[in-house]
């Protein structure tokens, strides 16, 4: 039998074809799963007691710019921790120029840029405490900018997630580099 030499020419490109696809095809074949996978718990955060109310002899200053306010802010050194949840917890005073304060207890969740705030202070030298209060996101706008820029400087690497205890002071004792 004689077979033209050009089908026969289109006959073996077809097969050579065939034969590199071959292993792509048996690529796309449905296996199931071939990976065991480990899902992470899901994440919780560690219950913690009210830290104990600052004395105003440790605070530190900490430089923020919001633009047409003058208020200053300090975080009281021995409440500034991190959890092994890892939460950046810390009291937060704020003062305004005619030398009014505002006491927060608040926490800061650097992997996915929230806070929260657990406590107050009252006038009596007491927390009052917020119950269940939900994480909200830091937004750099309004008078929270303040967050965005503990967010952002002092307390979180935004890649990493929150720097070390002793980072976060040196920061706010000589300052944040900044990249604005």
């Amino acid at each position: 039998m004689f077979i033209n030499p050009a089908r026969r020419y289109r006959l073996g490109f077809l097969f050579a074809c065939l034969w590199v696809c071959r292993p792509q095809l048996s690529l796309a074949e449905d296996e199931g799963v071939k990976f065991n996978f480990v899902e992470r718990e899901p994440w919780k955060e560690t219950l913690r007691d009210l830290p104990a109310y600052p004395d105003g002899k440790q605070y530190v200053a900490v430089s923020v710019q919001i633009a047409g306010s003058a208020m200053q802010m300090f975080v009281d050194e021995p409440s500034l921790t991190l959890g092994d949840d890892g939460i950046v917890r810390y009291v937060l005073l704020l003062r305004s120029p005619t030398g009014a304060e505002n006491l927060f207890y608040e926490g800061m969740r650097c992997a996915t840029q929230e806070w929260r705030s657990y406590a107050y202070g009252t006038s009596g030298g007491t927390w009052q405490a917020l119950g269940d209060t939900p994480w909200r996101l830091i937004r750099g706008q309004g008078f929270e900018r303040y967050r965005e820029q503990l967010f952002r400087y002092y307390l979180c690497n935004a890649k990493v997630g929150p720097l070390p205890r002793d980072e976060m002071l040196k920061r706010m004792r000589y300052g944040a580099p900044r990249n604005d």
